[in-house]
């Protein structure tokens, strides 16, 4: 597992999150392997699924900004999402991004009602974080988690490796945010890199 496909999903890179992005981008590089960041919101996406290109999508047919993010796709071995939790989901550009680029004949296949994967051989990691503190969001994180897991990821043939969550951001000391990005560099080297 050498090559890692990062999909920023914050609006703002130099939020915490765009330092949590950015640490994970260098602990990887440090670790030998090749990094690629895609900025949900740089690259100007559209997070609208038209029923037109919905049809297309059902006809193997995808637009060129969605092939391009396809063979970003092809190329990695580990996608790793940073994102903040808002309203219980990815932010809003990021939900849209996975519509459109998770495509049908591309990331999976339906045989009458049964998904074919398609994206077996590769891994789906996460960083994230919420304005709730850890014990706040206890209860709901194991059921948002599992849903990402099985009804997203896995549902496309990725193999999920361990999600971190940071909560309480939003009140977080500089000491506290210290030691997350310093966990964001030890989820480098234990989890993702392996």
């Amino acid at each position: 597992m050498d090559r890692f496909v990062l999909w920023f999903m914050h609006p703002d890179c130099n939020s915490f999150n765009g330092a949590i992005m950015e640490t994970l981008k260098k602990a990887l590089e440090s670790l030998g392997k090749e990094v690629k960041v895609r900025d949900i919101h740089e690259i100007g996406l559209s997070p609208i699924l038209t029923r037109k290109e919905y049809e297309d999508s059902l006809k193997g047919v995808y637009p060129e900004e969605i092939q391009k993010e396809h063979r970003y796709i092809d190329w990695a071995d580990v996608i790793v999402l940073v994102f903040p939790l808002w309203w219980g989901n990815f932010p809003a550009a990021g939900k849209g991004f996975l519509d459109r680029v998770l495509s049908y004949g591309f990331a999976y296949e339906l045989k009458e009602e049964t998904p074919i994967p398609k994206l077996q051989g590769k891994k789906v990691g996460a960083v994230y974080t919420t304005g709730a503190p850890e014990e706040a969001f206890a209860k709901s994180k194991n059921h948002i988690e599992k849903t990402w897991e099985a009804q997203i990821f896995q549902f496309c043939g990725f193999q999920t490796i361990p999600f971190l969550h940071f909560g309480d951001v939003v009140q977080a000391t500089d000491e506290t945010r210290k030691q997350m990005l310093q966990d964001v560099k030890d989820y480098a080297k234990q989890n993702v890199s392996k």
